[in-house]
């Protein structure tokens, strides 16, 4: 069986990353790339106090269960179907319900901290990280918190100035130099998106034509 091939897209909250993967995925369309969102694999605070839940520092990689996400995206690469967990971010707990992740030609791993462990970075064919200045990511965050999460604006500027900026500076940022193409993503950069499409599908085919020989 031809391995996939494995690409993290990074950069810091509000980059746009979404946006990046949805628009790399319809240049991909045919070979349906497997997305997944490291945001899933947040660690489980239903056992702490709701007040105390939102104090957490989630802006960490120490707030991902890094086990388990390297356990499932080692068994996709290996062609094995997951229970990927469901995370809520409006009580920052899990959900008792989980999604099966089938294996697929391309996988994409989507999150901040996808070029920030060791252990990950060994399964990556491709690694990308969106480049954007501080005040363009702040707007877009602060804007994404309130109509998708149910935050305020003070607890969503509080937490920015909190835990946010200070984590992107210590654990984001230094995670750029692991990347393959740091790509400028104020605005959409189709250029930048079709030189990678067709990097990528060049490269699964020569995947497929080594496995076929």
């Amino acid at each position: 069986m031809t391995s996939p091939f494995m690409i993290a897209v990074s950069g810091g909250s509000g980059s746009g990353k979404t946006t990046f993967v949805s628009k790399l995925w319809n240049r991909l369309e045919v070979e349906r790339p497997l997305v997944i969102s490291i945001d899933h694999y947040y660690c489980d605070l239903s056992e702490t106090a709701l007040e105390e839940r939102a104090k957490k520092n989630f802006d960490d990689p120490d707030a991902i269960e890094r086990d388990l996400l390297h356990e499932q995206i080692s068994l996709l690469r290996n062609g094995l179907s997951v229970e990927r967990p469901c995370y809520d971010f409006a009580t920052h707990t899990r959900l008792p319900k989980t999604e099966r992740l089938d294996p697929s030609s391309i996988i994409i791993v989507d999150g901040i901290f996808s070029l920030c462990y060791p252990e990950l970075l060994k399964l990556f064919d491709l690694k990308i990280f969106l480049d954007v200045e501080d005040d363009v990511r702040v707007v877009r965050r602060i804007g994404r918190d309130i109509a998708e999460r149910g935050r305020s604006f003070d607890n969503c500027a509080g937490q920015y100035l909190g835990s946010v900026k200070a984590m992107y500076q210590k654990h984001i940022e230094p995670s750029k130099a692991q990347a393959d193409f740091v790509i400028p993503w104020h605005s959409f950069n189709e250029r930048a998106l079709g030189f990678l499409s067709n990097l990528i599908q060049m490269e699964v085919l020569n995947k497929r034509n080594i496995t076929s020989r």
